[in-house]
């Protein structure tokens, strides 16, 4: 591509999106970098100072969605539910728990595919389930095989207990 059609590509993009590209801009081709700078300067969209707040909120969005899952439901046993507490602390003094878990997609409470491991923190009370994720970290997969395990595990007991139940209730 040349610079004029780079130019072109460029004029058709929102501030937002040109403050984006000029995030990674050690990324883009020479003629790409030089289409970009001339299409900021158009729009007097220079300085530091607005670039330097646009980075500042950027990262501070990145953060947030890095804490936050999505909202965590279960309607009927389906939906998206949290399973597991690996590294497990507690703050006697703060009263607050931390620890490691993974949201899964459920399906009859039963969880089938993980969507994040994330590092949480709980205040230890009767009957709070009020938790915040503190940041998203790379998917745990001993965590996730141990919940899968379990979650099979209970299945198969369940499975064998309907088998048998019928056996012990009508003995000849």
């Amino acid at each position: 591509m040349e610079i004029q059609d780079f130019a072109r590509e460029y004029q058709s993009k929102t501030d937002e999106e040109l403050l984006r590209l000029e995030l990674v801009s050690e990324q883009l081709t020479p003629e790409a970098n030089d289409a970009l700078k001339g299409e900021l300067s158009r729009r007097v969209i220079t300085g530091t100072d607005r670039l330097s707040a646009f980075r500042e909120q950027e990262a501070q969005r990145q953060t947030e969605q890095a804490r936050n899952p999505g909202s965590l439901f279960s309607f009927y046993g389906s939906g998206r539910r949290r399973f597991g507490k690996a590294g497990y602390l507690y703050n006697s003094e703060t009263g607050m728990e931390r620890f490691t878990t993974t949201v899964f997609v459920v399906l009859f409470y039963f969880p089938l595919i993980p969507t994040g491991t994330y590092l949480a923190e709980k205040k230890r009370e009767f009957l709070s389930n009020q938790i915040t994720f503190l940041e998203k970290l790379p998917l745990d997969w001993e965590q996730v095989l141990k919940v899968w395990v379990v979650a099979a595990g209970s299945l198969l007991a369940l499975i064998w207990v309907f088998k048998l139940l019928p056996r012990l209730l009508y003995r000849p």
